[in-house]
């Protein structure tokens, strides 16, 4: 299948066009981004073909799949754009900007027989299997207490982070993380949401940190922060009724990071285990190439979408 790459920013060429090239079944035919000297050197570097506008691209029999790496306040329109010209997309999170965006892909893929994905890499590494595998062990009632931080220092380059208008979001672009980690943990249970609070940045009007208390289960706490302009955190830790796991990075780590799960018992003994090394992007693309042809697979995915806007954006509503 020919994936082409909508949009063109650092984590487009530095992450996405790498991985894509290292996907078996996956071939990368075309890029594209409105910069010419981007997209013309793009083009070289990853051996593929460009095109002078997105609708050129659209209108490719050469293309199947079109994966956006864009600000999430355009990814609606091309979404429906890239759908409507009968290939599948997989995007960046967040899928798009509301509940009410993401059913709308949902329901025109359905009709066009195509899928939709979102872009969690690290839900395909060996590491959040691993975390899984071990709680598998539990049951989920057993699950008692779960904390989920992931923070982010500023930086010099925050693109549309800081730009409303395109999406800029700190509780889309970094606390989806957090929600989708919990979701995944209870099985995309819906929660009961205890509390909620968001920060807003008074001059450009973008949240730029949060915190919210789940209760999954009646009797399973799951506090989750996430922010921007704070040391760097990447980590969950659970809490059973019979011992504890850590883990480190759990959302973004390089291929060559040695990740492991940190047990405790109920004594407070303490045992690692070591997870593979993987490039989550490669295994994510896997994933998603294999749900062209998993037709149960590709309706969880959606069901998972629609599932985590449904709870993000409980969580954002006044």
């Amino acid at each position: 299948m020919r994936i082409a790459i909508w949009g063109l920013g650092n984590h487009a060429i530095n992450n996405i066009a790498p991985a894509l090239k290292k996907t078996p079944n996956l071939d990368l035919a075309g890029i594209f981004t409105r910069n010419q000297s981007i997209r013309n050197k793009c083009s070289k570097d990853f051996n593929c073909k460009t095109w002078n506008d997105h609708s050129e691209m659209l209108e490719d029999s050469d293309i199947d799949i079109v994966y956006c790496s864009t600000p999430p306040a355009l990814h609606h329109q091309m979404g429906l754009e890239v759908i409507s010209a009968g290939k599948h997309f997989w995007c960046e999170k967040p899928m798009t900007m509301s509940l009410e965006e993401s059913k709308s892909l949902v329901e025109i893929s359905d009709k066009a027989d195509l899928t939709i994905a979102e872009g969690f890499m690290y839900l395909y590494h060996p590491q959040l299997i691993t975390l899984k595998d071990q709680l598998n062990k539990y049951a989920l009632e057993d699950i008692k207490y779960i904390n989920i931080v992931f923070t982010l220092p500023n930086s010099n380059n925050i693109g549309f982070r800081n730009n409303l208008d395109l999406g800029g979001s700190t509780l889309l672009d970094i606390g989806t993380y957090n929600i989708s980690l919990a979701l995944e943990i209870f099985n995309q249970k819906t929660p009961e949401i205890l509390y909620k609070k968001i920060k807003k940045d008074e001059s450009s009007k973008v949240d730029v940190s949060g915190f919210a208390t789940l209760n999954f289960n009646h009797d399973s706490i799951c506090d989750l922060f996430w922010g921007m302009g704070f040391g760097y955190r990447n980590e969950v830790n659970i809490l059973t009724t019979s011992s504890s796991l850590y883990a480190n990075k759990i959302f973004s780590k390089k291929e060559d990071y040695q990740a492991n799960i940190l047990l405790k018992d109920k004594y407070g003994e303490e045992n690692y285990i070591e997870c593979k090394h993987a490039n989550h992007f490669v295994n994510m693309f896997t994933h998603f190439r294999s749900l062209i042809d998993n037709k149960k697979e590709a309706k969880y995915e959606k069901e998972r979408i629609i599932q985590l806007a449904k709870i993000t954006q409980d969580i954002k509503a006044d």
